[in-house]
């Protein structure tokens, strides 16, 4: 396993989602890569995962979603969602799920 990524190490990388969406099982929802690799994502995960279509930087990225929070009335520190984007996006890639490009 890789040293674990840090914000500042990805903030101006381009996250590009690969495998497609395959529906919703309880509360999660599948993602296949291929028939072998199929991923049970949570909500969370599922919706980084959708907003990396390769239109923003990890920057521009937590910037969006910390407007989408706003906009539903839920509060948290711009520190504490850089923590949670980097660690989803980490997992993310290391699922293969995710690749990144440089801008």
């Amino acid at each position: 396993m890789s040293n674990p990524l840090t914000y500042e190490d990805i903030k101006n990388k381009v996250p590009v989602k690969q495998g497609v969406e395959l529906g919703i099982e309880g509360d999660n929802y599948l993602v296949g890569i291929s028939e072998e690799k199929i991923y049970s994502l949570s909500l969370s995960a599922f919706y980084v995962w959708q907003l990396c279509d390769g239109s923003r930087n990890v920057e521009e990225l937590a910037t969006h979603i910390m407007q989408d929070l706003k906009e539903s009335s839920q509060e948290i520190s711009e520190s504490e969602l850089k923590e949670v984007l980097t660690l989803i996006l980490g997992q993310l890639h290391e699922a293969e799920l995710i690749k990144f490009s440089e801008e």
